[in-house]
């Protein structure tokens, strides 16, 4: 599902950004803050049998430190934390068989240094400069794109188990059930810009302008061409939406509105509203209900998830503190 997909995605997006900001600030070329060589390489916590060094925990404090500007002490301590996560993470993934390749990891890195404006080269002597080895930051890309696997797949059980507990209380209240019906909607938002200070007759000349639109309006392909060439137009592409992802108000006018036509004009900031329903599917019974569940569920689900399974593995280990 490509909900889920972008849940994963977003969920390492926000430290991602920052750590390219950070990265990006800093030049190429320059001497290590911190010399691996130099820096203690003592057990600080053991997570299953899988050992979590003092070098381990220097290396990614000073990568939080350069991404979230943490004083020394937040962020060994955040960094410690995030490397137990990352442990039991890793060892959920390897017992599940997620594997992600070391090539997978590569094209990653790649393509964040790129958004640096940089070769890989440059990006891995720009986190050394900060005081960061390559490695860490390829085992933390590696740990979030194993996790993100194993979200997508909690989620998507998760979603097939609910709609099926759904789909029998349906049953248990309709005699048929496929008199449950939902509308999925491809849509596009035709916008009749108004300024601000605009007359009220410049008001009523718009409106009427779009009303004009409105009446010759008989499929997307030709009525959307005819609106772009009309003075102070705008055209936005809404895609597919279900029932339940629009507002109440609007629901009951694409309802209401034939396929291939425009709901009426609505005032707006902008000025003159109306949507053009490009295609309008029913679809009854158990289609129905997943689909309604999937538009209602999926944006929420990805943090919560990520949240609850953490603290259900991390209350499962054994972690011992040196």
């Amino acid at each position: 599902m490509h909900h889920i997909v972008t849940i994963a995605r977003n969920m390492r997006c926000a430290l991602l950004a920052a750590t390219i900001a950070a990265v990006a600030s800093l030049s190429p070329a320059g001497t290590a803050l911190v010399s691996p060589a130099q820096a203690a390489s003592n057990i600080k916590v053991v997570v299953n049998d899988q050992a979590i060094t003092t070098l381990d925990v220097q290396s990614r404090a000073r990568l939080l430190q350069l991404a979230m500007h943490l004083s020394p002490g937040a962020a060994a301590k955040a960094a410690q934390d995030e490397l137990i996560d990352e442990q039991v993470r890793l060892q959920e993934g390897a017992r599940r068989g997620v594997v992600v390749s070391e090539d997978a990891v590569v094209a990653a890195l790649t393509s964040i240094a790129s958004r640096s404006k940089m070769t890989l080269p440059q990006f891995e002597r720009a986190l050394g400069q900060g005081g960061v080895p390559i490695k860490t930051f390829k085992d933390r890309i590696r740990a979030q794109m194993v996790w993100g696997r194993i979200i997508r797949a909690k989620i998507q059980q998760d979603l097939k188990a609910e709609s099926a507990d759904l789909i029998q209380q349906m049953r248990n209240r309709e005699k048929n059930a496929d008199a449950v019906t939902a509308s999925d909607y491809m849509l596009q938002r035709v916008v009749f810009a108004v300024q601000r200070s605009a007359s009220p007759a410049d008001v009523n000349r718009r409106k009427a302008e779009a009303e004009a639109l409105r009446g010759k309006f008989r499929n997307c392909s030709e009525g959307l061409a005819l609106a772009k060439g009309l003075r102070e137009v705008a055209i936005v592409n809404i895609g597919r939406k279900l029932a339940s992802e629009v507002p109440p108000g609007l629901k009951d006018e694409l309802e209401k509105t034939i396929e291939g036509h425009l709901t009426p004009p609505q005032r707006s900031e902008l000025g003159f509203e109306m949507y053009a329903v490009c295609s309008k599917i029913e679809v009854t019974g158990e289609a129905a209900v997943a689909a309604g569940l999937d538009a209602e569920a999926l944006d929420k689900r990805g943090e919560e998830t990520s949240k609850k399974l953490t603290q259900e593995l991390r209350q499962k280990a054994n972690i011992i503190y040196r």
